[in-house]
């Protein structure tokens, strides 16, 4: 009998990490990151195969045992379950250096008629932060020489999108190194080297590092400017409470988060198909209406991720607005509410580029109807961040390469495909 012994090392490009059950708080709920009984931060053996099995593609799909539609009848004559040939034994944790071990990023759900925030749908998910690493052991008994070689082949180019979040840019992984022993038990030396190897420590080290990988090509990338303020909050329930309310920060620059990006993207874009006649829910119904074919569903009863990727935009050249004070108005008198005053931090001008990736498979007039939502953001129809009814959050395209969609022909296509 020979062993295979493999050691896979990915790194977090963007925040992220599997979280576990919802946890309910005072505001709403948090979705904490996955642990293990001994309160260590975990990434599951069962995320990590079925990664690895989708990226290997149906020449080696058998390697990861029966598929999930194989196991859904076991009463049928045939039903048989095929055990994976590859085990991923373990993972091991190694946090980011000079880096908080994990953050919240606050969030809420848009109410479709009001255009305000939905009662009920605040909560918060915790992050790993980028940098952060995972090791990855595998076993594979008895492999087959040249499978075994087409595996390492694919694995050196295994760029996985784990956990939460994937379609706005988080749990983005590489793979930054790799190491693997063999042993052949059915000799002395092989059985003695096996058996004196225990502990995580004797695993093999992943020194061998891949090739970098090619950028990928985007599916949209928009330069945008900032006409007026524009405000993306972090939710700071702890602030002080003169303090201003913070704008939301990547790495220390101001920035829009892509789970806001895309909740604009999606709420528009069903608003066009409602308005040309299409089909289209909230994602929260059990329908693979368009919208939530392009960006995801969440589903009673299933849930599927989307096709795209909107990643969070960093501001270049921010101007940023420390305080910009704001007072409600007493309905009775008209002049100013007591204790009513509040502050808000503004970025008023810079850029930033909305950057979209295809993950999943589109149709025509998918690439159009994002087209068509940018088309809207430009001509000020629809803001990003707070207080949009109020000027906040207008921006304007400034990439010249970009084209507005035929809406003509959008229109027709979408009622086309809906028929």
């Amino acid at each position: 009998m020979k062993v295979l012994l493999l050691t896979a090392r990915i790194r977090l490009d963007s925040a992220g990490g599997v979280t576990g059950a919802e946890v309910p708080t005072e505001r709403g709920s948090d979705l904490r990151l996955r642990r293990d009984p001994a309160g260590g931060i975990h990434l599951p053996g069962t995320t990590v195969a079925g990664s690895l099995r989708e990226h290997c593609g149906e020449e080696l799909d058998d390697l990861f045992g029966s598929k999930p539609e194989e196991r859904k009848d076991p009463d049928s004559e045939d039903f048989a379950l095929t055990p994976s040939a590859i085990q991923v034994l373990g993972t091991r944790y190694r946090p980011a250096a000079d880096a908080a071990e994990h953050d919240f990023h606050a969030r809420t759900a848009i109410d479709r008629s009001r255009g305000a925030a939905e009662n009920n749908t605040f909560h918060r998910v915790e992050q790993l932060p980028r940098g952060t690493e995972f090791d990855i052991v595998l076993r594979w008994d008895d492999p087959d020489p040249q499978r075994r070689e087409a595996f390492l082949t694919k694995l050196k180019s295994w760029h996985p999108r784990l956990g939460r979040g994937v379609t706005t840019g988080a749990g983005r992984c590489r793979l930054v190194g790799w190491g693997f022993t063999d042993y052949d038990l059915a000799t002395p030396e092989g059985l003695l080297d096996w058996v004196r190897r225990t502990g995580l420590d004797s695993y093999p080290e992943p020194t061998s590092q891949p090739a970098p990988a090619p950028a990928a090509e985007p599916l949209l990338n928009v330069r945008m400017t900032i006409v007026d303020g524009l405000h993306c909050g972090v939710g700071d329930e702890d602030k002080p409470e003169q303090a201003p309310r913070e704008i939301f920060r990547l790495d220390g620059a101001p920035a829009i988060p892509g789970s806001t990006l895309k909740g604009i993207m999606r709420s528009r874009a069903e608003y066009i198909c409602h308005v040309v006649g299409v089909p289209a829910c909230n994602g929260q119904e059990d329908d693979k209406c368009r919208p939530c074919r392009i960006f995801g569903s969440g589903g009673h009863k299933s849930a599927w991720r989307g096709a795209i990727v909107v990643h969070t935009a960093v501001i270049e050249n921010p101007v940023v607005e420390k305080e910009r004070p704001h007072v409600a108005i007493d309905r009775f008198s008209g002049g100013y509410k007591d204790g009513a005053l509040y502050k808000d931090e503004l970025v008023v001008a810079g850029q930033f580029r909305l950057r979209i990736d295809q993950i999943g498979k589109l149709e025509d007039g998918d690439l159009p109807l994002l087209n068509a939502v940018i088309a809207d953001l430009n001509d000020g129809l629809i803001g990003i961040g707070q207080s949009t009814m109020r000027g906040y959050g207008t921006v304007r395209v400034a990439d010249s390469d970009w084209q507005e969609p035929d809406l003509s022909s959008l229109a027709s296509t979408l009622r086309k495909d809906a028929a």
